[in-house]
């Protein structure tokens, strides 16, 4: 005869496991997409706020109305204020280039306009820069890119000729089951960033000088949320002049129209949006 107790202990034992199958089978997997909605019609409203002491132009308040301008089979375009570009400074980049997304990642591809107080009118040529990995790490870099390139810029009247070498990177922050951004509460949340290095030098009667020493002229903390898209943006962009231009710049008696250092700091908050 069998035993009553090993016949309960199997009933209790599939019981558990065919509970523990339910509740895996039940629970959503999330994909890159889920962060970027791109649908025709999804659009997303946000506050923008830019405060400088050195430049005037950047202290200001501002709304910055995104939407979903192109769509294909394997990516997508964002433009803003009916085609008159962003204001925010990730908003700018989003809207500034092509997004495509694998289950896992969502990329950039396009043209960066380098956010400093200097003539410089090359942009970088930027392809799959990352900007979202839910398989990465906390704390990885996702991405990081390393160039150069030389033109000409004028200050104070003279045309010096310069070469420029910039490192830009994303890296994932952290992930959050919950996060409470802008006052409200969220399920599934991804936190990254986005850095750009600079470093620029000039030649003036066939000496080398440096314009900018190597330093950090954009960082921004970004936060994405699960089938909503960008959630808040926060950045701190700016430069210093090296102290053989700011000396040069005084020998010449300028210093007026080109401050020797500049920081404006950028929030972005998502105020309200329609995903379809």
């Amino acid at each position: 005869m069998k035993s009553p107790y090993l016949f309960l202990f199997l009933f209790i034992f599939i019981s558990c496991s065919n509970d523990d199958n339910t509740n895996e089978s039940n629970e959503p997997v999330l994909t890159a997409s889920d962060f970027s909605p791109n649908t025709q019609g999804d659009y997303w409203k946000y506050n923008v706020n830019s405060s400088s002491e050195d430049l005037p132009d950047m202290d200001f308040n501002s709304i910055d109305s995104l939407y979903v301008a192109t769509t294909s089979s394997t990516s997508y375009t964002l433009d803003a204020n009916n085609g008159i570009g962003a204001d925010g400074s990730m908003n700018s980049i989003l809207t500034s280039g092509t997004l495509s997304t694998t289950n896992t990642a969502l990329s950039y591809s396009g043209a960066l306009d380098l956010p400093i107080d200097l003539d410089i009118d090359q942009s970088l040529e930027i392809s799959d820069l990352v900007l979202l990995d839910l398989n990465a790490d906390n704390g990885a870099v996702l991405s990081s890119f390393e160039g150069t390139f030389s033109e000409d810029i004028n200050i104070q009247g003279n045309v010096i000729p310069i070469n420029v070498n910039y490192e830009l990177f994303t890296a994932k922050e952290n992930f959050y089951e919950s996060k409470t951004i802008n006052g409200t509460s969220y399920s599934n949340v991804y936190e990254g960033s986005l850095g750009l290095n600079l470093s620029v030098t000039g030649t003036i009667t066939f000496f080398d000088i440096d314009i900018l020493e190597s330093q950090d002229i954009l960082l921004i903390n970004y936060y994405y949320g699960a089938n909503i898209g960008l959630l808040r943006a926060e950045s701190n962009q700016g430069f210093e002049l090296a102290p053989p231009i700011i000396a040069l710049i005084e020998q010449t008696g300028g210093g007026g129209e080109l401050p020797s250092s500049a920081t404006v700091i950028g929030l972005e908050e998502l105020s309200n949006y329609l995903i379809n």
